[in-house]
C-alpha cells in the first residue's frame, strides 16, 4: 500500500473526528451561554422587584398600583420575561402573608412585591430545562411613609 493512498483515508478520518470534537464543544458552549443568560434574566426580576418594592415603600400615599407596576416593567426593560403574575400588598414581614391593601400600610409595615415570570430558552435544551421556565421572586419592605 503506498503512503499516498494511507493519508487520503487518514485526512477523512480526522474531518470526521473534527467534525464530532467541535460539535460537542459548540453544545457545551452554548449551554453556557444560555445558563449566563437565564442567570442575567433572574437577576433582572430580582432587581425589578426590589426596585418595586422601593418605590412603594416611599409613596403609599402618592402612587397606585399602576404606577409600581410601570416601574417594574421599566426596569425588565425590555427583556425576553413575560410577566405572568404580579402583585403588591401590605405584608407580614416575617411570613411574607398577604394583610391587605398595601396603599393601608402605616409606617414599618411590610410591603410585598410579588412578581411570576416565565423565560424561554433560546436554544434547545434537550430535556434539561422546562419550557417555559417559571420564575419567581418576592420582596418585602418596610413602609416609610404615612
Amino acid at each position: 500500500m503506498s503512503s499516498s493512498s494511507r493519508i487520503t483515508r487518514r485526512s477523512g478520518v480526522a474531518a470526521v473526528e473534527t467534525a464530532i470534537a467541535i460539535g460537542a464543544c459548540l453544545v457545551v458552549l452554548f449551554a453556557l451561554f444560555e445558563y449566563g443568560r437565564f442567570v442575567m434574566l433572574r437577576h433582572l426580576l430580582d432587581n425589578s422587584a426590589r426596585e418595586g418594592a422601593r418605590l412603594a415603600v416611599a409613596n403609599t400615599e402618592s402612587l397606585a398600583t399602576s404606577d409600581i407596576q410601570n416601574c417594574v416593567l421599566g426596569c425588565l426593560a425590555s427583556q425576553p420575561l413575560t410577566l405572568t403574575s404580579f402583585n403588591v400588598y401590605q405584608a407580614d414581614p416575617s411570613s411574607g402573608a398577604n394583610l391587605g391593601p398595601w396603599t393601608n400600610a402605616a409606617f414599618g409595615q411590610g410591603i410585598a412585591v410579588d412578581l411570576q415570570a416565565s423565560y424561554t430558552p433560546m436554544l434547545p435544551s434537550f430535556g434539561f430545562l422546562p419550557n417555559p421556565v417559571v420564575m419567581h421572586s418576592k420582596v418585602i419592605m418596610l413602609s416609610e411613609a404615612n
